[in-house]
Formats: C-alpha cells, sequence, structure tokens
C-alpha cells in the first residue's frame, strides 16, 4: 500500500476512536481498542501504556497489553530516570526515547536478563502529556527483533499517544468533576450533598442487616474568634487539619463530611455497643493534640455529640443528625468534649 495511503487509513481509524471517546464513560476499552488498532498497523510489535506517579516518580501500567506478565510485573513502578530504559528515560526527559537495539543501548543493560527472557529486542517510548505539556506516562512500541522506525511508524505511534493523552487527560477531568460534585474543597472531606445521598443509604443498609450503626457531629468551639483574631487564613488552615485528623482516625467504610462552616458530621458501622463513644474520644484526643498553641490559647476547643441507631431501630438520617446536634450542645454547655445521647 501506498505510504500515504496507508496513514491516512491510520488518521481515520484513530479519528473514529476519538469519536468513540466522546462518548465513552470507560477508558479501559478505548485503550485496549488503541493497543489493538496499532498493533494490527504495525505488525509483529507489542505495545505498552504506562501511566506516571508524579508523586513517586514512578511507572505503572496503563492498559492491559500483550507483553509477557512476568515482564509486566517485573517494570511496574519502575522509577524513572534519564538512563531508565526507554520508558523511563522518556518520562523523566519529556522527549521520545528511541532504541533501535537494547542489546547494546546503555540504558537497558542493567534490563538484559528480562528482556532476554521476553525475547524483546527494540523499544520506541513516546511520552504523552496534558494540556500543560506535563507528562502523564509513556506509549511504547517492543519489538522481537531489532528495529529502527520508519518516518510513517514513528508518525504512527505520535499520533497514538497524543490521542492516549487525550483519553487520559479526559479521564481525570471526569474524576476532577466527580470529586468536585462530592467533597468539599477546602477540607477534602465529602460534602452534605453527597452526604445526605450516601448517609441514607448507609443506614438503610446497617437496618437491613440489624447493625448498630452511630451519628459523630464535631463543633469547633471559638473557631469565630479563631477568624478574627488571627485570620481566616489561619481559620481555614485548621479547618484542613481538624478533616486530616478526622480522616485518620476514621475507616474508609465510613461517611465523614464536612456538614457547615465549623461543624463536620460521621457516620460510621459500631464494631461494638460503645464504638462510637470510642472513635469520638479518640478524634477529640487527637485534634487537640494537633492544634497550635496560638489557638489554644484563644479557649479553642471541640464538641461532639453522638447519637446511636441500635440494630433494631429504623431512623432518618435527618433524626439522627438531629439528635447528634443536641448531644454536641449538651457537650458543649456542660464542658465534656465528648457526649452521647441515649
Amino acid at each position: 500500500m501506498d505510504q500515504n495511503l496507508f496513514l491516512l487509513t491510520v488518521h481515520r481509524q484513530f479519528n473514529r476512536l476519538l469519536s468513540d471517546l466522546a462518548l465513552s464513560s470507560d477508558i479501559a476499552p478505548f485503550l485496549k481498542e488503541v493497543i489493538s488498532t496499532v498493533e494490527r498497523f504495525l505488525p509483529g510489535c507489542k505495545v505498552s501504556i504506562l501511566t506516571l506517579n508524579k508523586k513517586h516518580l514512578t511507572l505503572h501500567s496503563g492498559a492491559e497489553n500483550n507483553l509477557p506478565d512476568f515482564y509486566n510485573d517485573a517494570i511496574e513502578g519502575v522509577k524513572i530516570g534519564e538512563n531508565v530504559g526507554s520508558c523511563g528515560a522518556a518520562a523523566f526527559l519529556n522527549k521520545p526515547i528511541i532504541v533501535g537495539d537494547i542489546n547494546t543501548h546503555e540504558n537497558w543493560q542493567p534490563y538484559l536478563a528480562l528482556t532476554q527472557e521476553a525475547n524483546l529486542h527494540a523499544c520506541w517510548s513516546i511520552p504523552f502529556t496534558n494540556s500543560h505539556k506535563e507528562v502523564m506516562g509513556t506509549f511504547a512500541i517492543y519489538h522481537h527483533e531489532k528495529k529502527v522506525p520508519t518516518e510513517a511508524e514513528i508518525e504512527i505511534v505520535k499520533v497514538a499517544a497524543l490521542i492516549t493523552s487525550v483519553a487520559m487527560e479526559k479521564l481525570k477531568l471526569e474524576e476532577q468533576l466527580i470529586f468536585s460534585a462530592t467533597h468539599d474543597e477546602l477540607t477534602r472531606l465529602h460534602n452534605r450533598a453527597y452526604l445526605n445521598e450516601a448517609g441514607e443509604n448507609f443506614l438503610s443498609f446497617c437496618s437491613r442487616n440489624e447493625m448498630i450503626c452511630s451519628v459523630l457531629f464535631i463543633d469547633l468551639n471559638k473557631f469565630k474568634r479563631v477568624n478574627d483574631e488571627l485570620g481566616h487564613k489561619v481559620g481555614d488552615e485548621l479547618l484542613i487539619d481538624v478533616a486530616k485528623v478526622i480522616k485518620e482516625q476514621t475507616r474508609d467504610s465510613d461517611i465523614s463530611s464536612r456538614f457547615g462552616g465549623d461543624e463536620f458530621i460521621i457516620i460510621m458501622k459500631n464494631t461494638s455497643e460503645n464504638d462510637g463513644e470510642s472513635v469520638a474520644k479518640r478524634i477529640y484526643k487527637a485534634i487537640m493534640q494537633s492544634v497550635p498553641r496560638k489557638i489554644l490559647e484563644l479557649e479553642f476547643g471541640l464538641s461532639i455529640g453522638i447519637a446511636k441507631m441500635s440494630s433494631t431501630d429504623k431512623k432518618s438520617l435527618k433524626a439522627l443528625i438531629h439528635t447528634a446536634d443536641e448531644a454536641m450542645y449538651f457537650a458543649k454547655n456542660n464542658n465534656l468534649g465528648v457526649y452521647a445521647k441515649q
């Protein structure tokens, strides 16, 4: 086939994939189709898509591929670097690393035993980036023989890397939108809208399975004074620190949310009758220990009210929050710190 016609055919296929992506809510089938398309147009190659963990600067599998499992396992979590294979170097340098002969290239010398076992002898890696030109991962082509790419082959890989970046950025934006819809921007805890919906479902689950659960209502005392005397920046930092303690002291199965300005609500399944009080006391102690002296000197404190739903009860979230709120005010007015309303 004429090279121009060949490239036109490839571009048309990629355009079709991009059209499918616009309507898709699941990126996995899309990436699988990208891999299948490239391997069809470049017979004998094996495609690898790796994503970059920016915090740890490591590469991780971004899509199911046709490389040997032992090879995928071995490179999972590899640290990027200027001389780390093709993908590690491409991600680190943010530029294509084309290795036509793995066996003689300096970047691959530490991995020759692995590549020999996998029968891999060439690797062309191109980083894919977001709209800010920040590396998100790498799109790589492996061959079972030594091979330098033609101009047409390089173009195919570059276009494949480009549409992979579009897919990955779409996924990231969708995740951010979902997070923003369900979480408080400042504290990163769940927001009130999520609490209302997920909380009712949580209580229904506990009721159906005859489980004890608790609602904790946390209120920060003298928070306005912190804002007035130390500034809203300090107040925001305090809310963030409190939220961090709440995350550390609760389980993934619990629902922790910011209910209002300085109010927080936790819904949790009890593992014992007094589980709610135990968790509340632990949270109270951890928060008070984390608060800076300059804030404590303003008579800062917190009050936690607890409402329980027994294994035979069937109460609404609104009713339990009301009871926990009353318990919180009792704790506040009597300097108790934590109070469970029976």
